[in-house]
């Protein structure tokens, strides 16, 4: 499973670079963690789970316990996405990559310079800020999200997602859904796709631990200059505030 595969990669790299966790938090709603060695700290986020899973009984004491956590438990996934995202920060402060000012602007310019009104874009996860500039510009855009379903806006059930994104030209998902195993199955879906994207404040990795995985992009925030006790204000716009990169893979 990718999951595997980036917990592998995050662990291989704080090991490499001495890290050791510093703190951890679920928030609403944003889950942190702060990793820190004797030069430096960075701090990585995630989607916390909406009223699902065990949010109490997370007693991690180090990196590799959070890492070697196989559990079910979606409040543990969130804190090892954003435990993930931590040590790949760290490695993004290490080597900067291309750095922009707004992660929505790019991600949409980027979109529209890459699609055409015939291509077919499929989003999971609802990113309306990105959608809404899309449909703007007449893209043909159908959006697949768990959450809040809005048919009157082509916000359809996630369970067609994977017939979709079967047939869909352009995939865009959320960070968040790396947190489950239906990543995969949408990877493997996805082979009509001319470009297949990870995006949002949950996809904070460093891009090229997805490679060979069909991923093509990454889109996320440069979280240098971000402070856990802004995070747990729940400032949602205010991340954006942030830096972004977005990375061909």
């Amino acid at each position: 499973m990718i999951l595997d595969i980036l917990k592998q990669q995050a662990l291989q790299s704080a090991k490499k670079n001495s890290l050791t966790l510093k703190s951890f938090k679920i928030c609403e709603p944003f889950t942190y963690v702060e990793v820190t060695n004797k030069t430096k700290t960075s701090i990585g986020v995630a989607l916390s789970p909406s009223d699902e899973g065990d949010l109490k009984n997370n007693n991690f004491k180090s990196i590799e316990d959070i890492l070697e956590d196989d559990s079910f438990n979606l409040a543990s996934r969130a804190i090892i996405l954003a435990t993930i995202n931590a040590i790949g920060q760290y490695e993004l402060q290490e080597n900067p990559p291309l750095l922009k000012k707004n992660l929505r602007v790019e991600s949409c310019e980027f979109l529209l310079e890459n699609t055409t009104k015939e291509d077919k874009i499929v989003f999971i996860g609802n990113l309306k800020p990105v959608i809404k500039k899309l449909k703007e510009n007449s893209r043909d855009v159908a959006v697949f999200c768990r959450r809040k379903k809005e048919l009157n806006n082509e916000v359809y059930n996630d369970i067609f997602e994977y017939e979709a994104v079967s047939k869909a030209d352009i995939v865009v998902i959320t960070g968040a859904a790396l947190i489950g195993s239906t990543f995969d199955a949408l990877l493997k879906f996805a082979t009509k796709a001319k470009i297949v994207m990870v995006s949002g404040f949950s996809a904070g990795l460093n891009p090229i631990w997805l490679k060979n995985s069909n991923v093509t992009h990454v889109a996320s925030l440069y979280l240098k200059d971000c402070l856990k006790e802004k995070i747990e204000k729940n400032p949602f716009e205010d991340i954006f505030e942030n830096s972004c990169y977005l990375q061909k893979i």
